[in-house]
């Protein structure tokens, strides 16, 4: 498979040379090329870079990202690309390495200005001490990874990328820092209003399905109590539902959190014994066509809150 992947990789660089021999420095719109392993990480690097950049994502947000296949239509991307910019934290490790190898694009390897690890510049919650293992489940050994779902670590992610472009294209500095205030500006008014629209979830138990909103759970300050996979990754059993339900009665908890993506009958299942809703949850930027942009996706996740919550008028 690796073999038959890497032959398909020659082919497309081969393409790629002949089709875009002039690569960034002879265009005649002299951009940075970047490219992002998440629509999130695109979101806020086209927010930074406006013009000035162009940037691709390799997964969409409708997916789950740690189960992206490393395709030949992402190679050429890689290729040309003067910065690329991943979750890091083990979110890409199953498809990102033998696309990096296969693009065979030295700035963007690590160790280099094009190479940008972004959960090195956050503080990552549920990093494991001990040993790690299948066993487990899909842990990730050196910490959570879906850090993107608190805005200051948005905040932080902005800061960042700002200062990197600037390396990479000092003529334009002063434009990415300029952008990043105003990113900034625009944060320090919608921060205070979604905690506001969601005070009523502080210190509330929460069940969530997978261990994905620890960090957004921190910043709204409601509690996960449980999960609805037994361990991550792990599809729930009779017997795993069977002792959420019992103590969904028991302590009263009466929301359930969760990506799009993931299977419903549990949720129904859970709802019909015990009355549990749901709030399906965008987890990222383009899970919903409406959401484009960073601040959609807080828009997003505090309006499913809310609909959760609402009154349901009898059937």
């Amino acid at each position: 498979m690796m073999k038959n992947f890497n032959l398909l990789s020659a082919v497309i660089l081969l393409a790629a040379l002949f089709a875009g021999s002039a690569g960034f420095a002879g265009s005649a719109e002299a951009r940075v090329r970047v490219v992002t392993t998440t629509q999130d990480l695109a979101a806020i690097a086209e927010a930074i870079g406006g013009d000035d950049v162009k940037v691709e994502s390799l997964t969409p947000g409708t997916r789950d990202p740690h189960y992206a296949v490393a395709k030949p239509s992402m190679i050429r991307r890689v290729f040309r690309a003067d910065l690329l910019i991943l979750i890091g934290a083990d979110m890409e490790i199953g498809w990102l390495p033998p696309l990096l190898q296969s693009a065979r694009n030295s700035k963007v390897l690590p160790g280099n200005p094009g190479f940008m690890d972004m959960s090195r510049f956050v503080q990552l919650l549920g990093v494991q001490s001990g040993p790690v293992s299948r066993a487990l489940g899909d842990v990730h050994a050196k910490g959570n990874p879906h850090y993107w779902l608190d805005p200051r670590n948005g905040l932080r992610m902005a800061r960042a990328i700002a200062a990197r472009l600037g390396e990479i294209d000092p003529d334009n500095a002063a434009a990415y820092q300029n952008r990043f205030a105003a990113f900034a500006r625009t944060m320090e008014i919608k921060l205070p209003q979604w905690q506001a629209a969601l005070a009523s979830l502080k210190g509330q138990p929460v069940i969530a399905y997978h261990k994905s909103f620890d960090y957004l759970a921190d910043i709204f300050g409601f509690r996960i109590v449980d999960e609805v996979e037994p361990k991550p990754g792990i599809a729930p059993s009779a017997a795993t539902l069977g002792a959420l339900i019992q103590r969904i009665r028991r302590e009263q908890i009466s929301l359930l959190i969760m990506e799009p993506y993931y299977e419903r009958r549990s949720a129904r299942y859970l709802n019909e014994k015990t009355g549990l809703r749901a709030a399906v949850l965008p987890q990222s930027v383009g899970a919903e066509k409406s959401i484009t942009t960073y601040f959609d996706l807080f828009d997003g996740i505090t309006a499913a809150f809310k609909a959760a919550q609402a009154p349901q008028e009898d059937q």
